[in-house]
């Protein structure tokens, strides 16, 4: 240790973490990306020159995947936190769950996509991209995310 210093300070606090707090809205680039998606899935369908019946019948079929996507990215709307090396998520419905990352984790300049499980073993997947928060939380969360995965 260098001449007048005390390895108290060291012992003392040997795993500091820092604390985020991240608010989360929906993003607008993801709605854009699925609104084009099905756009392109019914132009494709119906420039198939299928059967119209059955064109007509997998049109329906991608409406509904529409709208259940559609109401999932509206699901990843709320707040996003770490504290002592601990990671929660709080959704639209007010409840606080802790998680631990399970399986892949991308980051991404423009998209973060965490998956966990939270502690009564429930799936907890958020896609997000880079609209989803503001300039500075989003680079304090791909930080914060980045260390997560190395320690």
């Amino acid at each position: 240790m260098p001449a007048g210093t005390s390895g108290h300070s060291l012992r003392a606090h040997p795993e500091r973490s820092a604390r985020l707090v991240c608010d989360l809205v929906p993003s607008f680039l993801l709605r854009s990306a699925l609104i084009l998606a099905t756009l392109q899935a019914l132009a494709v369908l119906w420039a198939s020159a299928l059967y119209w019946p059955l064109a007509a019948g997998c049109s329906l079929l991608v409406f509904a995947i529409y709208a259940v996507e559609w109401r999932r990215l509206a699901g990843y709307s709320g707040q996003l936190a770490t504290r002592e090396r601990r990671w929660f998520w709080r959704g639209a419905d007010g409840r606080r769950r802790e998680f631990r990352f399970c399986g892949e984790l991308v980051l991404w300049r423009w998209l973060i996509v965490i998956n966990g499980r939270d502690l009564d073993g429930r799936r907890l997947r958020l896609v997000l991209a880079r609209d989803s928060a503001s300039a500075d939380d989003w680079r304090r969360l791909q930080v914060a995310l980045r260390y997560s995965r190395t320690h």
